[in-house]
């Protein structure tokens, strides 16, 4: 489950690019896919948690076979911090599948790209990662880019929804810190197993309390929605592994040109200058950190 290591550095850095913009597209689809199971537009709606339920245990039964092929033991000394990150990643997905119901799925994503901006200061303190003045600029000029994206009408300051998509920013930006540290310890592939297993088993103790029997077509839009997030979990990890989480987190913010997209098609949003606008700075400030990293290490 892991991508061969024996590249060259630039080639390393080129692949974590392009395994962060294919988890971001992961990643929206499985957004979007959410937005439609949970709410009543095409079917009578699923409580979120259910499909963060789904989202976890599918993606585990898929695993487990997995693990005779990989030949995978669950074994590890880092079980705490499996333990941690699952937590922390069903506490964020919770919020952010909620969020996604109440908000238009643009403006949410907007909001949750803060998360990338926790992660880096979380990096410094607890990676002990070095930011320069360039990635602090670049990190910045990608956020103002989607905070250009929640718009002052919206007055999201105020908004508790908005408020939780916060709440659930800073949860996430911890958890990326955790998956930083494992996937430089553990194999891809036990790290997606534990963390599916773990958070599987922490949300069927809640699932009684809003379980509804879904339809086929619900069923298969949560069997769609599970593998989306692992797929995306794959390429995430895999780009995690090959860049400082300050580096490369910023092209993840590509998931929001992904949702417009998705918005635009499935639910008639049209996106309006300030949406083009905020992604172009979002692209910009990302340019601003790629074009550092290379330059310092490749000159």
């Amino acid at each position: 489950m892991i991508i061969t290591n024996h590249l060259s550095n630039k080639n390393q850095i080129l692949l974590s690019v392009i395994f962060m913009i294919a988890a971001s597209f992961s990643f929206a689809c499985g957004s979007i896919a959410t937005k439609v199971l949970g709410s009543s537009l095409f079917f009578e709606s699923i409580n979120p948690f259910q499909i963060v339920h789904a989202r976890f245990f599918i993606s585990f039964i898929f695993l487990f076979f997995l693990s005779f092929i990989f030949k995978t033991s669950l074994k590890t000394k880092l079980i705490k911090i499996h333990g941690l990150r699952s937590c922390l990643g069903i506490m964020g997905i919770s919020i952010w599948f909620t969020s996604l119901l109440y908000i238009p799925a643009s403006d949410a994503t907007a909001i949750n790209f803060l998360n990338p901006i926790f992660a880096m200061f979380f990096a410094i303190y607890i990676l002990k990662e070095k930011i320069d003045f360039v990635r602090w600029l670049g990190a910045i000029v990608s956020l103002l880019g989607g905070l250009c994206l929640i718009r002052p009408s919206l007055d999201l300051s105020f908004s508790p929804i908005a408020l939780l998509c916060m709440i659930g920013a800073i949860i996430m930006g911890l958890e990326i810190i955790c998956i930083k540290y494992l996937s430089q310890r553990e194999n891809i592939f036990k790290i997606l197993l534990l963390n599916n297993l773990i958070a599987s088993v922490i949300a069927s103790v809640f699932l009684p309390v809003v379980f509804k029997i879904p339809s086929l077509i619900e069923f298969l839009g949560m069997i769609f929605i599970a593998f989306c997030f692992l797929i995306g979990q794959f390429f995430f990890l895999n780009s995690m592994k090959r860049a400082d989480a300050s580096f490369i987190m910023p092209f993840f913010y590509s998931t929001l040109i992904f949702v417009i997209l998705f918005d635009l098609i499935i639910f008639n949003f049209m996106p309006d200058a300030i949406s083009f606008i905020g992604a172009s700075i979002i692209f910009f400030g990302a340019l601003i950190i790629s074009y550092r990293e290379v330059k310092s290490k490749y000159k």
